[in-house]
């Protein structure tokens, strides 16, 4: 199915085994930025995600696709992260996923997509034939009690699939 994610994590992003990735033959990663490494609107990574990038980044190719288009934020975005990023990515079009593929010099199947979104990073990775991985908002994140239902109701949804 098109939004089953290849890895469910019930957790954020810092709870990727970053060894099995590697064993499972993923050489790259692109990663999803609002409420996957930061908080919407934030500019500021916490240290828990930093450690965890830090590590991935020393194993795998690495770069963030994000839909998001305000310019003075990703400005923020674009002093705080050391990997490249394309704004405006317009998930889950499969056109930002593919650059990233020659920039890797990679297979897509050697690649996964990280993010929070079974509509947009999910279905782009999975158009894009790449593996996907569906995590939750970041632990310091709180989100609006509406959103919350929202996502838990798309993993249920993925979860019986």
């Amino acid at each position: 199915m098109f939004l089953k994610p290849d890895y469910l994590i019930d957790g954020d992003i810092t709870d990727i085994d970053l060894d099995r990735l590697a064993a499972d033959g993923i050489k790259g990663l692109i990663l999803d930025l609002d409420s996957t490494i930061m908080a919407p609107k934030s500019g500021i990574i916490t240290d828990d995600v930093a450690d965890w990038l830090a590590r991935a980044q020393a194993r795998f190719a690495m770069a963030v696709a994000s839909n998001n288009k305000n310019t003075a934020y990703l400005e923020k975005v674009q002093q705080v992260l050391t990997m490249p990023i394309i704004f405006r990515a317009a998930k889950p079009s499969r056109k930002a996923f593919l650059k990233l593929v020659l920039d890797f010099d990679l297979k897509p199947s050697e690649i996964a997509v990280i993010g929070d979104r079974p509509l947009t990073d999910i279905w782009g990775g999975k158009r894009a034939g790449m593996k996907t991985i569906l995590v939750r908002v970041l632990k310091t994140m709180q989100e609006p009690v509406w959103k919350s239902r929202m996502r838990n109701m798309e993993r249920i949804f993925i979860k019986n699939r």
